[in-house]
């Protein structure tokens, strides 16, 4: 018994040992692919002071004296700081800052004040962090990128000071999370029920339409959604994330458990209010910045539904023009399921931008 525990336990410690090697040699690739090394350059991982809660940002370019993008990632509590070096080839054409937000990745912290997780804490926090950026760079303005939960945040932000953007770019946009769950279990169970899936389609009709009262009922009713997708097309998978996070030189294996912490932390503290109180149509219907909208046409998460976004588009009054653009063979997530063009859209789009500003 003790020899066979003792080969079992060589036999785990062996693996882990694996794991870290893959995952040292995953790093150092991607630190020598997306290294800076113009003497002009910015690449940094700090803390910065937001709202009373210590909170920590990544900024990287080749050139400091490009424009400033600033992104907010989804969630709430998904940080996407562990899969930018997909999109590093965005660092040639910008200063690119990565933010990982109260509460999640490497921000997460016990110390958080539970009361502080509402979406008005986060514009502020966004809205301090724009000032810090401008000030240190010796700016006017910003762009804006924001995905998901995060274009909540940024849209908000941008309607409240839109003399501190240059631009403001809505992926995956968030509108209305009520509106966009309810569609989705209505898509789930007809789905379950033409499939023949009982077990699913039992499940789904016991949990009922949205909202619900229990985070539990919600996680139910999302993991039949994301089972379902639209024929001929596959989202990104959680190996792909794991891969990508574990490829990342930003994130320590500290950083990456700080990551699962905050997931949880944040969504369960957000959740209510992010799916039963939020209408970007009502809340935010004009925008005085020139609008991006970049959306997967197979988005059908339960936050931001494709079809909803394309309303909110058409509805929003945007004085300083918008433009709406697809991504046919993408969900969710544009700038990891078609990164180049994802790349070759925002920086196309972004110059027009800053040409017709400079006119």
């Amino acid at each position: 018994m003790k020899s066979r525990l003792l080969r079992i336990g060589g036999g785990l410690a062996a693996c882990v040992m694996g794991v870290a090697v893959w995952r040292s040699y995953l790093q150092r690739a991607t630190a020598s692919r997306i290294k800076i090394v113009s003497p002009a350059g910015v690449a940094s991982i700090e803390q910065v002071r937001l709202g009373g809660v210590e909170q920590w940002i990544q900024i990287r370019g080749d050139d400091r004296a490009k424009p400033i993008l600033l992104f907010l990632h989804s969630g709430p509590g998904f940080p996407e700081m562990p899969f930018s070096h997909v999109n590093a080839a965005l660092e040639r054409e910008f200063v690119v800052v990565q933010w990982d937000q109260r509460g999640a990745g490497k921000s997460y912290s016990s110390s958080v004040p539970e009361s502080s997780m509402t979406i008005e804490q986060f514009i502020s926090d966004t809205h301090e962090l724009t000032q810090l950026l401008l000030q240190r760079f010796g700016r006017a303005k910003l762009i804006l990128v924001a995905h998901s939960w995060g274009s909540i945040v940024g849209a908000f932000t941008v309607a409240r000071h839109p003399e501190l953007f240059e631009a403001y770019v809505g992926i995956s946009q968030a509108v209305n999370p009520p509106e966009s769950e309810r569609m989705t279990y209505r898509f789930a169970l007809e789905t379950a029920v033409k499939q023949g899936n009982e077990k699913a389609a039992a499940e789904l009709r016991r949990l009922g339409e949205p909202p619900y009262k229990n985070f539990s009922d919600y996680r139910m009713m999302k993991g039949w959604v994301h089972r379902f997708r639209d024929a001929g097309y596959s989202e990104i998978s959680p190996w792909k994330f794991a891969r990508l996070a574990l490829s990342s030189p930003a994130y320590s294996w500290s950083d990456l458990m700080r990551l699962v912490l905050g997931m949880h932390f944040s969504f369960s503290r957000l959740w209510q209010e992010v799916f039963y109180r939020t209408d970007m149509i009502q809340q935010a219907p004009e925008l005085d910045v020139p609008v991006y909208f970049f959306l997967g046409r197979h988005d059908r998460t339960v936050t931001a539904s494709a079809a909803i976004a394309e309303r909110y588009f058409n509805e929003l009054k945007a004085p300083k023009g918008k433009h709406l653009s697809w991504f046919e063979k993408s969900g969710h997530w544009p700038q990891l399921e078609e990164p180049e063009k994802f790349r070759t859209v925002l920086t196309d789009k972004l110059a027009k931008t800053n040409l017709e500003a400079a006119q």
